[in-house]
């Protein structure tokens, strides 16, 4: 019997294939949930309901800021008044508790990516499912793809109500199938072969209208492209959570050594003996703010604040990230762009990974291990895999033990900190061509920045001096404040750790250089006027009260920040300006396409800038909530209230922000420490990008990627 068919069927195509071929609108087919770090359709579908409902009519070119304006109908809060938070909340609509914490909360429960693994990773395997069930797949080669094919509008008219008689084979060879259906329902065919040989990809499929006639396409082929990311944490998604930490809208919390054990409270003393308590009209106590809703409030208890029940119930209600160690999150610009890039071509799957981490550089991120954002086990932080190493280990049939081929590259190495520079080899492990997978079609990288300090400097322009982060020194084990002297001494050889890069990616993946797009560092210190910032010194900052903007610091460190831009792309092709430094390690440059086009977005939304249509009240809500004892109320709103993905006008997070939104706090030391909120406002997001600033950034780097996924090569004049 099912010789007869796979017989029948065969001269069946080839009978119709010497009629008139179909014109191609005839049958229109898509793939089914083509983002395949989604596991179900739902969380494809969400997306896919917001880019048609921006994108409108679909025969006219697409917005280019569709990513952004796709952003803004998934992210902004479902209310009525959404000037200020207590606005918004006042005027909640049906949709409202669900949209104020952003998309990413709603898919990050099925995903396929091992949150809670040690450490986490993607799976070898991820069971995804579908219309017509779940399949378990190979999560880097899948075997096949799920496809729904319709009639388009003319023959579905000419059809009617009837019956269509649908039948499909392999490309490759095979037994045929055919199902009769009314006409009006799309056929969904469950697998879809699929092969790195285009020839072995695919089915023919085949059309009988009531009417007798024969429509077909031969050639359903998916492509599935093979998209990574590494970097740090522009890339990453630092400072946007998949679900943020949501507040109590009448509990604080009072960060004292009064409430901790009698050890970390004599450290704490003697740690911040200067900690000052601010004078203001409503006598606000910089020590109490706004504490996470916790179960304990729900139930009408109050936890004793050094009891583990109370430990439990606050790490309970942390914020919730894709990978907690890397404070890699769904917001990062690169999945925007694996997102858009199937939402734009419905015949494409993208298998997707990312591996950007919070702090990574070249040297510790990329090629060596590097301390985990969170995570701690005995109160000391873990260590996440080299990104090179994780991924050749996805990649590697044999995983790690497949990885025989050996190399080595030199490497500028330093210790945060510390002006001197020592080259030293590091030894890789790759996987044997032979041996990978399946090559990568296109790599989204952010690097450099933490190379010569970006955090460091950051927190240069806002202490006075290092004796006020002294402690937290110790708790991250380096240096983490230091000036443009220091910085500069790293540029120096940034050249050399990026060529290493480059040699790496060929080595070790077989990526070429046009295959590479990287992402230069978007301008983050200027108001809404293009001035620097700092006139405000604690706009944005009075999470803890050591913290305030150097107006001075702050443009000694733009000048070193100019150079470091233009060293970027020196690095990346010597063409593009006429004063390039000679003798770069990496020649006449990486090749990499280096994106740059999306800086001048942030030219006037850098941390310290307001709506200049709503200047005053926007500062108003960049300071803390705190509560009043006069009002006995948080002003100047509630932070149960907090929008954390509404737009904004500022596309960087502050310290308030990221207190408000992801909430670090150190582990293996009391929640209370009077350290916690400096290191909650500094280590969970702070100068980092909004996820609208994300999108943003998305939009700007698609057209590399359409342009290295048609095989093609963006050039950059010099000027």
């Amino acid at each position: 019997m099912r010789r007869f068919a796979f017989t029948a069927t065969s001269l069946f195509i080839a009978v119709i294939s010497s009629f008139p071929a179909a014109q191609a609108a005839d049958l229109e087919w898509s793939v089914e949930n083509p983002f395949r770090f989604f596991k179900p359709t739902g969380s494809f579908a969400l997306h896919e309901r917001a880019y048609a409902a921006v994108r409108g009519n679909p025969a006219g070119a697409a917005p280019a800021d569709i990513i952004a304006r796709v952003e803004r109908r998934l992210n902004d809060p479902d209310c009525k008044d959404a000037s200020t938070p207590d606005t918004c909340a006042a005027t909640k609509r049906a949709n409202y508790d669900r949209s104020r914490l952003g998309w990413a909360a709603q898919t990050i429960g099925a995903v396929c990516y091992d949150s809670a693994g040690r450490p986490p990773r993607y799976p070898a395997q991820c069971e995804r499912r579908y219309s017509w069930g779940a399949a378990k797949e190979d999560y880097v080669l899948p075997e096949a793809h799920t496809v729904n094919i319709a009639l388009s509008a003319a023959p579905l008219a000419a059809a009617g109500a009837g019956e269509c008689a649908w039948t499909w084979q392999p490309r490759s060879g095979g037994p045929a199938q055919s199902k009769k259906q009314p006409c009006k329902t799309p056929l969904t065919i469950t697998r879809v072969p699929f092969s790195l040989d285009r020839a072995k990809s695919g089915v023919a499929v085949n059309v009988r209208l009531p009417d007798g006639q024969q429509l077909s396409e031969p050639d359903v082929i998916v492509e599935d492209i093979f998209l990574v990311a590494l970097g740090d944490s522009f890339a990453s998604g630092e400072s946007n959570p998949d679900r943020p930490v949501t507040f109590s809208p009448s509990r604080e919390m009072v960060y004292d050594p009064v409430n901790t054990r009698e050890e970390l409270a004599t450290r704490s003393l003697k740690a911040q003996p200067n900690y000052g308590i601010a004078s203001t009209g409503e006598k606000l106590d910089p020590k109490s703010l706004p504490k996470r809703l916790m179960d304990d409030e729900a139930q009408g208890q109050i936890l004793r604040p050094t009891s583990r029940e109370f430990l439990t119930a606050f790490e309970k209600r942390g914020a919730r990230w894709l990978s907690a160690d890397c404070h890699r999150s769904q917001y990062g610009y690169p999945f925007r762009v694996g997102i858009q890039l199937t939402l734009e071509n419905r015949h494409r799957a993208v298998t997707f990974v990312s591996l950007a981490c919070s702090g990574a550089e070249i040297a510790e991120g990329l090629f060596m291990p590097k301390d985990a954002r969170e995570g701690f086990v005995n109160g000391q932080p873990t260590k996440v895999p080299a990104q090179l190493d994780q991924l050749s280990d996805l990649i590697c049939r044999g995983g790690v033990a497949g990885r025989s081929a050996a190399a080595s590259y030199s490497l500028p190495l330093y210790r945060p900190g510390s002006p001197a520079v020592q080259t030293s080899p590091v030894a890789m492990r790759w996987c044997p061509q032979q041996s990978r997978k399946r090559p990568i079609d296109l790599v989204l990288m952010s690097i450099g920045g933490n190379d010569v300090g970006f955090s460091a400097l950051a927190a240069y322009t806002m202490t006075e001096n290092a004796a006020d982060l002294a402690p937290i020194v110790g708790w991250i084990g380096h240096e983490i404040r230091f000036g443009p002297n220091i910085s500069r001494a790293y540029l120096s050889v940034l050249d050399a750790r990026m060529k290493a890069v480059k040699d790496a990616l060929r080595d070790g993946f077989g990526v070429e250089p046009a295959r590479v797009v990287q992402t230069a560092y978007e301008p983050i210190q200027f108001d809404e006027t293009g001035a620097l910032c700092g006139t405000q010194p604690t706009l944005g900052m009075d999470v803890h009260p050591k913290l305030r903007l150097s107006r001075a610091r702050v443009q000694e460190t733009e000048s070193f920040l100019r150079d470091f831009l233009v060293r970027l792309e020196c690095i990346s092709d010597v063409k593009r300006r006429a004063d390039c430094p000679a003798g770069l390690k990496t020649g006449a440059g990486t090749g990499f396409n280096l994106v740059t086009a999306h800086q001048a977005k942030f030219a006037r939304r850098g941390i310290c800038a307001r709506d200049p249509a709503r200047a005053a009240i926007d500062g108003v809500m960049m300071t803390m909530p705190r509560m009043s004892r006069l009002a006995d109320a948080f002003k100047p709103y509630s932070p149960a209230n907090e929008l954390p993905y509404a737009h904004r006008w500022r596309l960087f997070r502050t310290p308030n922000d990221a207190f408000l939104i992801a909430n670090t706090h150190r582990e293996g030391i009391s929640p209370f420490d009077i350290l916690q909120p400096a290191y909650a406002g500094l280590y969970s997001g702070a100068i980092h990008p909004s996820a609208e600033a994300h999108s943003i950034v998305a939009d700007h780097v698609m057209p590399y990627a359409r342009s290295v996924l048609s095989k093609g090569k963006i050039t950059v004049t010099a000027r």
